[in-house]
Formats: C-alpha cells, structure tokens, sequence
C-alpha cells in the first residue's frame, strides 16, 4: 500500500472504527451493572456476567483497533506518532484504557468499573479530533531518540493521571450520593416514618427499609437487596436525588471551561471555530458527568474508589517524575541546558507540585477522601493546562506541538 493508502486507512481505524468500539464497550459495560443482580438468563445466571463479559471483549477489541490505528499511522509516515497534539491525545487515550483494563481486570479484580474506563476513553478519542493532523514528516528538533523515549513516558503518565482524574469523580458523586442516603435515612427514623411509608415516593421506602431493619451503612443496594425491587429502587432514587443534576451540570461546565477555554484565545483559529470547540468540549464532560450521576448507585463504595483512584496516581506521578527528568535530558542535547524556566517546563513542574500535594492530602488525615479527591480534579485541571494552554495560547520553544 502506498503512504496515501496507510494514512487513509489509519483515519478509518480511527474514526469510525476505534471510536465506535469504545463507545459499544463503555455501553455494554455499564448497561451490565444494572442487570447483574436483578435478572437471570435463560440457564439461571446473572445477565449481568454474560453482557460483562461481552463488554470486556468489546473494550479489548477497541485496544487492539487503537493499537492497529497507530501501527498504520507510524507506517504512513515512517515514524513512530508522537509528533503533535493529535498523536499525543490519541496515545494517551491508548494509554489510559490499556492500564484502566489491566488495572481493574487483573490487579484488582473490578472488572465492572471497565464501562467508565471506557467511557473516559472514547471522550479523549472525541477530543482529538479537534487537534487533527494528517501524517506528515517530523520537525528537525524532535527527531531524535530523546522524543520517543521522553514522550512516551509522559504520555503513559498523562494516560494513567485521566484515570486517576476519573476514579476521583466517581469518588465524589459516589460519597455525596452516600452521605445523602444516611441523611434520609436518619430523617426516617427521626419521625418521618409513617407518614413517608405512606406518600409512595422514593423516601417512604428507605423509610420502610430503615423500620424493618434490613439497611445499614453505605452499601450498594444491588448486592444486599437481590429481589427486593421496591426498596432498592427507593435507595437508587435517594442516591441519585443526593446530588443535584443541575449543580453537577453547571460545575462540570463552569470546571471545564477553566482548561477549554484555550481554544477561544487559540490565535490560529478564528472565535467561531474556538466558541465550537470549547462548547463542544464542556457539553460532553457535562453529559459523561449526568451520566456518571445516573450510575452513581451501582458503583462501589466510595472508599474504594479513593483507593483506586489514589493507587492509579501514584503510578502515573512516577512516571511523570521520570518523563521530565528525561524531557531535562533532552532539552540539554538539543539546546545545551537542562532547565531554562520555559513555559511547558513551568507547567510540567506545576503538574508535578499539583500532583504531589494530592498524594501528600490522600496520605494526611483531615484532607484525605473529599478533601483529597478535590486537589486531585485540580491536579488534573493543570495537567490539561500544561497540555493544552502551553501548546496553543503561549509561545516558548515547545510551540511546535500545536494543531499542525
């Protein structure tokens, strides 16, 4: 095939292809969660296993036309793909579902969780699409064996810092939709029983719940309640109303507009095309928060998530630490000095100082759980500063990587 043909080939595996397979797995995956424990198949057993583990094949067939895609496109150019905002969000996507699925499939035995892993991947996949670039050769600078190895660890890290940014947002719905079940059902208890049994909303069945005796502590409704359908959907409807759709939906607006709006004040493209792509962005954050929301009850409990999300940045903060020790390197070979303060340096180390103060909250108590998951989304907002602002907005000597 010719190099025309490859790059032809490398857009459809792209798009649609690799595209459509997240999005079917990350369908498939949390559709499980909701018939895992309330319906049986034909031979007895949970749906929820079977459609799991079809799930699971469908998320490992997205990873292997993801890993074809970027064969393909390394072919089409004779170079490995790492030569700008395109390629760098492509491989982190990769990146990230790679060790979500290991991570949760191998190391910690939690193979339902794979749906948002999922979700978040096919999003980053969206998102490069609006940094678009066809194959073409390399800039003179970054041909060299410093880019392959320094921006692959960053990449790898970047991948694994959307996990942990993901876990922590589950986190927080997960502990807000806990703390507002406790509340109902101690304003149960506290006198609301019978007339609340009787109104038929979702408060009167916890209220019936909490009578009987049958509830206790932050639980996940589906795997103590099996065939109790009245009073699981009553603890469901009282998680999801612990967090408001409208609150959710503006933070998630107004939080992301703290990173897209780089793509407004982007100088190589006009207001129209930035309002578009920033709107584009904060919309689909806010339909994956609504959706999260809706999802809220059959996740774990909160503290795993916390330890799930703290474990997976821990990972990627060391892979951080050695991508910019060799960015350092690199930058000595290319400009003859290892440091020099320029603005993708600054934000790196910024990411780095971020990401340090949440490991240093996670480990302190008083800031651990809500406390640290928050410095966490705030340690992944610089991150996506350093990504995107630094390359598009600032001019310093990584301006290379822009959107051609």
């Amino acid at each position: 095939m010719s190099q025309d043909q490859l790059a032809d080939l490398s857009r459809l595996l792209y798009s649609p292809v690799t595209l459509l397979l997240y999005v079917s797995a990350a369908i498939v995956c949390l559709y499980s969660l909701t018939t895992r424990a309330a319906v049986l198949t034909r031979k007895g057993r949970p749906a929820g296993q079977f459609l799991l583990r079809v799930g699971l094949a469908l998320s490992w067939t997205a990873v292997a036309a993801h890993v074809t895609h970027e064969v393909v496109r390394g072919l089409a150019q004779s170079r490995l793909p790492l030569g700008n905002m395109f390629e760098f969000t492509s491989l982190m996507a990769l990146a990230g579902a790679v060790a979500g699925l290991v991570y949760l499939t191998i190391v910690r035995k939690r193979p339902e969780l794979v749906g948002f892993v999922m979700l978040g991947a096919a999003v980053v996949v969206s998102s490069a699409m609006l940094t678009y670039a066809d194959p073409g050769p390399l800039m003179p600078i970054l041909d060299t064996w410093w880019r392959s190895f320094h921006v692959s660890v960053i990449v790898i890290a970047a991948g694994i810092f959307t996990v942990g940014f993901l876990f922590n947002g589950l986190h927080l719905l997960r502990d807000t939709a806990e703390q507002g079940l406790a509340d109902a059902r101690a304003s149960a208890r506290t006198g609301g029983v019978t007339a609340a049994s009787g109104s038929g909303d979702s408060r009167g069945g916890l209220a019936t719940l909490t009578a009987e005796g049958e509830v206790s502590g932050r639980v996940m409704p589906d795997e103590d309640h099996v065939g109790a359908a009245g009073p699981v959907e009553a603890e469901r409807g009282a998680m999801r109303a612990a967090i408001s759709p409208l609150r959710l939906a503006v933070g998630t607006f107004l939080g992301t507009s703290t990173v897209s709006w780089v793509f407004i004040a982007t100088p190589t493209t006009t207001m129209r095309e930035g309002i578009t792509r920033a709107l584009t962005v904060n919309l689909t954050l806010v339909a994956v928060a609504l959706i999260a929301r809706w999802f809220v009850p059959f996740l774990p409990q909160a503290a795993t998530l916390d330890g799930l999300a703290y474990r997976t940045i821990a990972l990627a903060f060391f892979a951080w630490t050695f991508g910019v020790i060799a960015g350092a390197m690199w930058a000595e070979q290319s400009w003859g000095r290892f440091w020099g303060w320029d603005p993708k340096e600054t934000a790196s180390f910024l990411t780095w100082i971020a990401y340090a103060a949440y490991l240093h909250a996670r480990a302190t108590r008083g800031t651990r759980g809500r406390g640290a998951a928050w410095i966490g989304i705030g340690a992944f907002a610089v991150l996506m500063f350093t990504y995107y602002a630094v390359n598009l907005v600032f001019v310093g000597l990584h301006s290379y990587a822009g959107l051609s």
